[in-house]
């Protein structure tokens, strides 16, 4: 496990000391943290606005006793020179023991990896992949529920087009049995067919039938960056947006997702609601890549 680039390369095995890895992380945590990556030092090249992603790698690597070094805007780095990002990743390869890069084009991560002297870990290229953050999203589920060993429903609503956290989620929960998987989404940003499997159910309206039967629902913002034509994001930015009144439709024990940041798609209502768990979630993101760098790094 040299580099964290794909939610497809993990098996059920790699996935469950994964995050068994990132519970003993959160123990390690609420006690202060730990000196296990002394010496070490934590490269982001964030060549994409990130707060929650980059930020929590950084937490992570700093809880572990380890230093960061940082380049969080591309118009101060030198691909405004005209510098390819596999010179760039030979340099910054050299500067440190670990990676974590996050672009706009798909595909930069897997790129990085060829030319790196040290782990990459993909912190989300383009609509490609997030699988990082999928772990993190996977050990929100796991503390919550007994992950393979209950049926559970998840549904994922919004913007399954462009929505990379969806893409590397989906993938990596066919490791486990008894999950059964629903996409709402308007037919214009529907889930791409090579994340869909037989069994699967595809809706373009988030009916009461959903809201009742989801163990967990996975919803995400309309991504206007994301979008050609302007217009066709004023017209599907308010597709779904989860109120009170939705969210008690819910069973008490299902937990409502979403990777933020959010718009309007969750009104502020809900999070005092039980089933509201995205900032939980959000908080899961320092203990998983706690685990995972302690795992590139073969501390463990």
């Amino acid at each position: 496990m040299l580099h964290i680039l794909s939610a497809s390369q993990f098996n059920q095995k790699e996935l469950y000391e994964i995050l068994n890895l990132a519970h003993e992380m959160e123990i390690i945590l609420n006690k202060g943290g730990s000196e296990m990556a002394r010496g070490k030092i934590l490269a982001t090249l964030f060549y994409e606005p990130s707060t929650r992603t980059r930020l929590s790698f950084e937490s992570a690597m700093i809880r572990l006793g380890g230093k960061i070094i940082s380049e969080t805007d591309v118009n101060f780095s030198s691909i405004t020179k005209g510098e390819v990002l596999q010179d760039t990743i030979r340099i910054v390869s050299g500067y440190s023991d670990i990676v974590a890069i996050r672009s706009k084009t798909v595909g930069d991560a897997q790129l990085a990896s060829q030319y790196s002297s040290v782990p990459i870990l993909n912190g989300g290229d383009g609509a490609g992949e997030h699988p990082t953050q999928a772990l993190l999203d996977l050990y929100t589920i796991f503390k919550q529920f007994k992950l393979g060993k209950e049926t559970l429903e998840v549904s994922f609503v919004g913007d399954l087009k462009y929505g990379r956290t969806v893409h590397s989620l989906v993938t990596i929960l066919r490791n486990f049995e008894g999950i059964k998987i629903n996409f709402i989404a308007p037919t214009e940003i529907a889930i791409p067919e090579k994340y869909v499997q037989q069994g699967d159910k595809i809706f373009t309206d988030l009916s009461d039938e959903i809201l009742k039967k989801s163990d967990v629902i996975y919803d995400t913002r309309i991504q206007k960056e994301r979008f050609e034509e302007f217009s066709d994001y004023e017209r599907l930015k308010e597709a779904f947006v989860f109120d009170p009144e939705k969210v008690n439709k819910m069973k008490d024990r299902a937990i409502l997702m979403h990777p933020l940041p959010r718009v309007n798609e969750i009104l502020q209502t809900v999070d005092v609601l039980p089933q509201a768990k995205y900032f939980e979630q959000a908080q899961n993101g320092v203990p998983t890549r706690m685990a995972l760098i302690a795992k590139v790094l073969d501390f463990f």
